[in-house]
């Protein structure tokens, strides 16, 4: 009957939603003083660009840490201080032979974060705190699902190659983005961050779909604008009702369409 298969689609949609927006694991990997890896969790890890870095002023004030290879901006706050390895912060490379681009958090700093670009699946960088006395310090890196390295102990020295620039990552398991990372330490003379690696995905939108019109704003309500309960209900049933089958959040896979439901 026509009012079973519609009962049947609307319950297979709301299963689906419910899949597309629940969160899998997002794992945390301590990478320590090696070399940057190549891969993290299964993603292909691309380096950021150094030259946008290298660009900004020495010593200049900044929230925005350019060179991502993607879409989007990496973001840092508060503000941090550009300095440069061999130059202005330290005379030794760190881990992976890595000579450029380091962001001070400042003196009596003790924690930052980062907002990723959109649609980061998996990201590392590394940490150097602001001490010349191989003192050990205790890092916490937090992403923003609450996944977190737990304390950390390094040994800091940026006088000496390698010693104290530790490399963290984050990736996730099953698709979903990780959003922010907070890094915590307990030096108070601050902390460098530097060398970061990023993996991503392109991001499936209602208008790379190719919907358009109302067919478009629809497909926004349902997928991009963060609706839920009696809204993304009522959004829900306007696009069964006229198009008889899944919006591309929706689908199996996000990406499939259904076919349409019979009568019988």
């Amino acid at each position: 009957m026509k009012t079973r298969n519609f009962a049947l689609t609307l319950c297979a949609l709301a299963l689906s939603t419910a899949s597309f927006a629940s969160y899998a694991a997002i794992v945390f990997t301590h990478i320590g003083e090696n070399a940057p890896p190549a891969t993290l969790g299964g993603h292909s890890m691309t380096p950021f660009l150094i030259p946008p870095q290298a660009a900004l002023a020495e010593g200049a004030s900044t929230g925005l840490i350019p060179g991502n290879p993607f879409a989007g901006n990496l973001t840092i706050s508060p503000n941090s201080i550009k300095y440069t390895l061999g130059n202005s912060w330290g005379t030794d490379p760190w881990p992976g032979n890595y000579l450029g681009p380091v962001f001070f958090t400042g003196w009596a700093a003790s924690s930052r974060t980062l907002t990723l670009p959109p649609n980061t699946k998996a990201f590392y960088f590394y940490l150097q705190n602001n001490d010349q006395d191989r003192i050990a310090d205790t890092i916490v890196v937090t992403s923003s699902s609450g996944v977190t390295s737990g304390p950390i102990v390094v040994e800091t020295d940026y006088t000496t190659p390698d010693v104290g620039a530790h490399g963290f990552g984050f990736h996730s398991t099953s698709g979903e983005s990780i959003v922010s990372i907070t890094v915590q330490t307990n030096e108070p003379q601050g902390f460098g961050l530097a060398n970061f690696g990023i993996a991503a995905s392109i991001a499936t939108t209602c208008a790379s779909e190719g919907y358009t019109g109302t067919k478009l704003t629809w497909c926004k309500n349902i997928c991009e604008m963060g609706y839920t309960g009696a809204t993304l209900d009522m959004w829900i049933h306007r696009w069964i009702n006229r198009y008889r089958d899944l919006p591309y959040c929706a689908q199996e896979g996000g990406g499939e369409e259904e076919p349409p439901p019979q009568e019988t």
